[in-house]
This record gives C-alpha cells, structure tokens and sequence, in this order.
C-alpha cells in the first residue's frame, strides 16, 4: 500500500513538473503563473505551492525534468551538487563511463547531450527572462554553472583515454569550445530560429565538435 501510495505521488509530482516545463516554454518565467500549472496538471494551486513551494523551485524541476527526462525526475537529494553525483543520474553515464576510447565516449557525450538540449532549448526564452526574481536567477546562475562543470569533467574523461583530445587541445578549452558551441542557444537558434530538424542539429554539432575538440577523428 505504501509503495502505491509512492507511485502515485511520485506520478503526480511528474505530471506537474512537465505541465510547468511547457508552460515555460509556452509563455517564458513571468508569463506562467501557478494557477495555469495546476489547471495543465489537473491538481489545486495549493497542491503545487505544498509541493514546490515557489514558482522558481518549479523551474528548477522543470530545468530538472528537461536534463534527465521526464519519465524519470524525483526530487533531487540534497547532497545532490557535486558533478561526480551528478553525472551518474543519467541513463547514459555508464556507456559513457565504460568507452575505450576518447571518440567513443565523446560520440555517447554528444548522443545523448543532444536528447537533452533538444528538451532543454525551449526553456532558454525562460531562464533568461528569470532576471526580475532573485530566486529563479540563482536558478539559472547555477544551472549554467553545473553545465560547464560538467563538460569539464566529461572532457577530463575524455582526455585520459586511448586517443586523448585533439593536438595541442587542453582540457580547459575543450570545456570552453564545447559550453559555446553545446549549448541550448545555439541549439534553439539553429532548431527554430532556422528551421533546422533536430536531425541535422545533432549531426552538426556532432561533426563540429569532434572536429574542434577531437582533431576530426
């Protein structure tokens, strides 16, 4: 019964988060309100505020729910900050984690990175419109923060195996040339400021940073 009763909040909790991620990226941070996340959720404005608290905590779940996907957010522990915790929430990490060599843990990096800025991109309109609310900035401030630390240690990883990064490349510029170039601006911009299909986008970026970051191998 106890278990059950997990499920079904655990389900209910997922589908607010991911009415609140459309409704952000439907009408950005100051466009959405509570009331209109609890109507696309189906539950009470006090159910959301009982389970979230603020409407920046949920940006940060629905931040949360676009990175690992929505079909497996739960409430991040707290100790949940350090990037070698981090890492391994994703399904991906342990194909990444058991590669040989530098190209082919780079090619599940950016596999599956793309997945996640195709999620993510959308929100962009929002998390940069957050500037008005010093909580949902803070939100922001150290999303972009824990992406660059972890590119950094994805790169260091890289690094060390067989292949190693491309001639002359360190693993402080891999980090630079991969926060620019992988990013879910560049991403939205080329997805729909031009139209492209996610398809293309993730060949793209593919082939740019493996030539980049990798020496074109």
């Amino acid at each position: 019964m106890a278990t059950k009763r997990a499920e079904k909040t655990l389900a209910t909790r997922r589908r607010m988060v991911r009415a609140a991620y459309e409704q952000f990226c439907a009408n950005g941070y100051a466009g959405t309100t509570i009331a209109a996340v609890a109507a696309a959720a189906g539950v009470a404005v006090p159910t959301i505020y009982y389970t979230f608290g603020t409407k920046a905590s949920l940006l940060d779940a629905a931040l949360g729910g676009a990175i690992v996907g929505f079909e497996r957010w739960r409430p991040a522990p707290p100790d949940l900050d350090e990037i070698e915790t981090i890492l391994p929430w994703h399904p991906w990490w342990t194909d990444f984690d058991t590669a040989e060599t530098s190209a082919a843990a780079f090619d599940v990096f950016l596999a599956n990175g793309a997945s996640i800025l195709e999620r993510v991109a959308p929100m962009v309109a929002a998390l940069h419109g957050t500037a008005g609310d010093p909580e949902a900035s803070e939100v922001a401030r150290l999303a972009e923060e824990r992406r660059v630390d972890s590119y950094r240690e994805v790169l260091r990883r890289v690094a060390r195996l067989d292949g190693g990064l491309g001639p002359g490349m360190s693993v402080a510029k891999a980090t630079d040339i991969t926060t620019v170039l992988f990013s879910a601006e560049l991403y939205q911009a080329l997805r729909v400021g031009r139209g492209w299909s996610a398809r293309r986008c993730r060949a793209f970026l593919h082939d740019l940073l493996v030539t980049e970051v990798l020496g074109g191998r």
